[in-house]
């Protein structure tokens, strides 16, 4: 996979997650005040993820070829890692 299709892959990817993180704001607006605080602190966590994330895509972008698979690597793993918070986040509803 070429470097500007992979990366195009992982920003689908976060923005499908906060698409899904929309429909989850619903159902905070229904839940209790506890709930609905460890949502809102979910949600700066995933946004700063998002943050960081938007940054190594722009590393990787810029990587040389010879580093690519280096910070692949990194986003790969930072991805991971918001894939992982937004499970916590739904978590929060069952």
């Amino acid at each position: 996979m070429e470097r500007n299709e992979y990366r195009e892959n992982v920003k689908k990817t976060i923005d499908e997650i906060f698409d899904q993180i929309e429909v989850l704001k619903a159902k905070a607006d229904n839940a209790s005040e506890k709930v609905r605080q460890e949502y809102n602190e979910k949600i700066k966590e995933l946004e700063m993820l998002r943050n960081q994330m938007e940054i190594k895509l722009d590393e990787l972008a810029q990587a040389a070829d010879s580093k690519w698979d280096e910070v692949k690597d990194t986003v790969n793993s930072s991805l991971e890692s918001f894939k992982e918070g937004f499970k916590k986040l739904g978590s929060l509803f069952d």
